[in-house]
């Protein structure tokens, strides 16, 4: 660390020194704000616990001692202008115009905050910030879920978009391809007038998807094509499908259910963050708006802003099914720190990675020191603090207490993808769809029979009543006593309603009900018509 120390120095000695009283004097003339020589000078300084970049402990006289990687830069500051400084400690990081290290900025309570503060939005107007330190990325932390949030093997292999376009292909293609067929018929009156139903069209189609023969043939060139693009679309499709569907069920891929901020605010998800931090500015700022989404789930009761200085309160929640939101610093130091008391503890390997990060941040800012407005700090901490960010020590004094590799990776990788019931879920909604729906359409037919049947009886009724009445009040003529009046009884035979007329001989016709036929029938006889 003294090494870094040294090399700071040697860098920072090619700027120039710091003004001096008559530089200040000259600025004063022109208009300048007031701005003191800093030797010799007490800075009143603020800081917060936000491991690993700043904190303060009390020593053994009660003083508070700071420590962290804001320190290290401090230190570096101190020796190149030669000023002392008074350190206080606020728990919040933002409070309201009064209260928090920004509320402590706005009265001039102290000359600058050494802290690795957000750049919020909407603060420029009575807080100065220096150079950008870092950027935080915020995650979101969460307890391992035992299963991947893909859902069922069987929809993973494609996106939800192409499976409504396929779902799309699947309903236009079999109207389509009759469209075409018809159209061909109409403009070439001539050529052969072969025309599939929009049923068999429509029913080609799913056979297609299905790996089924089909007994259509089309004649026509254009028919032929059309039939030939679906077989090579299907069979391209069906080749992605299977490919994928093996990828997955061999690799042990994994998902979370948090994609992105809208997620964590949608029930019953519960969250919480740290209180006064700049996640609870951006969620309850109007003028910040990137978190503003989450202001539901608070009200709820969803989400909470609670101190997170207690590691085991905040691992509590986390193994509650809470879901935590911070940068990604505070959380994978978290996660590194569960992993090595696990490893400690004999876990066994496959258990010591408890918790996951979501892929992408939900929120990134820029983190720079903070001072009052109209503070002349800035002009001389700000090339020292630049040669930090610039040559790369920063970077390095964050990460050297943390693993090159990433701490508790989403996949894993130690142990073999095994075929789980929720890989079969879809499968079971499709077969259970399935008997359902053959289930309701026998119900349907079961009615419509009942109906039928109930219909055709009372027609039969009605023509009974109807022939007793002819023959009571009807004399029959000699042809019909010598024919004697038949039986008449209505039938249906191949889905045609007929009158089977049986005489006194035994003799049987049928009488097909409806037709041409008939009538020559009722005239044949001299019957009065009954139907």
């Amino acid at each position: 660390m003294q090494g870094l120390y040294y090399l700071l120095l040697a860098l920072c000695s090619n700027y120039p020194p710091p003004p001096s009283e008559a530089e200040f004097t000259c600025k004063l003339r022109k208009g300048h704000p007031e701005k003191e020589i800093l030797k010799g000078r007490t800075l009143k300084i603020v800081t917060y616990d936000d491991r690993p970049f700043s904190g303060a402990t009390a020593n053994a006289s009660g003083a508070l001692e700071g420590h962290g990687l804001v320190f290290e830069v401090l230190e570096t500051l101190q020796e190149k202008f030669g000023f002392e400084y008074e350190l206080q400690k606020e728990k919040r990081l933002m409070g309201d115009e009064t209260s928090g290290l920004l509320g402590m900025l706005v009265a001039k309570d102290v000359d600058m905050i050494a802290a690795f503060l957000p750049i919020l939005p909407g603060t420029h107007n009575y807080v100065t910030w220096g150079t950008q330190l870092w950027q935080a990325h915020y995650y979101v932390l969460m307890k391992r879920p035992d299963d991947s949030a893909t859902g069922s093997g069987l929809l993973a292999p494609f996106d939800d978009k192409v499976w409504i376009l396929i779902l799309i292909s699947l309903t236009s293609v079999g109207p389509i391809i009759y469209l075409i067929m018809w159209l061909r018929i109409k403009l070439c009156p001539n050529d052969n007038k072969q025309l599939f139903p929009l049923s068999s069209c429509i029913w080609f189609v799913y056979g297609a998807l299905m790996k089924q023969g089909s007994t259509l043939s089309p004649l026509s060139d254009s028919a032929r094509l059309l039939f030939a693009t679906w077989w090579i679309f299907i069979l391209i499709l069906t080749a992605f499908y299977t490919a994928n569907l093996t990828a997955f069920l061999t690799l042990s891929l994994f998902t979370l259910p948090i994609k992105e901020v809208e997620d964590v605010a949608k029930p019953p998800h519960k969250w919480f963050t740290t209180e006064g931090s700049s996640v609870e500015y951006a969620i309850k700022n109007k003028d910040d708006g990137d978190l503003n989404v989450l202001l539901s789930s608070v009200r709820r009761g969803n989400g909470r802003f609670i101190d997170t200085s207690s590691e085991n309160h905040v691992l509590e929640m986390l193994y509650d099914g809470w879901l935590y939101l911070d940068t990604s610093d505070t959380l994978n130091r978290l996660m590194f720190d569960d992993y090595k008391r696990k490893t400690i503890e004999g876990e066994d390997e496959n258990k010591r990675c408890s918790f996951a990060l979501t892929q992408y941040p939900f929120l990134v800012r820029s983190l720079a020191f903070a001072y009052p407005k109209g503070s002349r700090l800035p002009e001389l901490f700000n090339p020292i603090v630049q040669v930090f960010v610039e040559s790369g020590i920063l970077k390095h004094l964050l990460n050297e207490d943390l693993p090159d590799t990433t701490i508790c990776p989403l996949n894993l990788g130690n142990k073999e993808r095994k075929l789980r019931n929720t890989d079969l879920f879809t499968t079971y909604i499709v077969v259970l769809a399935g008997f359902s729906g053959a289930l309701i359409v026998f119900c349907i037919e079961l009615l419509w029979t009942y109906c039928a049947t109930r219909s055709f009886n009372s027609k039969s009724n009605k023509l009974q009543r109807l022939k007793n009445n002819y023959n009571k009040f009807v004399i029959p003529s000699e042809f019909e006593k010598n024919a004697a009046i038949p039986n008449q009884v209505q039938t249906k035979i191949n889905g045609r309603e007929y009158f089977m007329i049986t005489a006194k001989e035994g003799d049987k016709r049928l009488i097909p009900l409806r037709t041409p036929s008939a009538l020559l029938f009722q005239y044949g006889l001299n019957y009065p018509t009954m139907f």
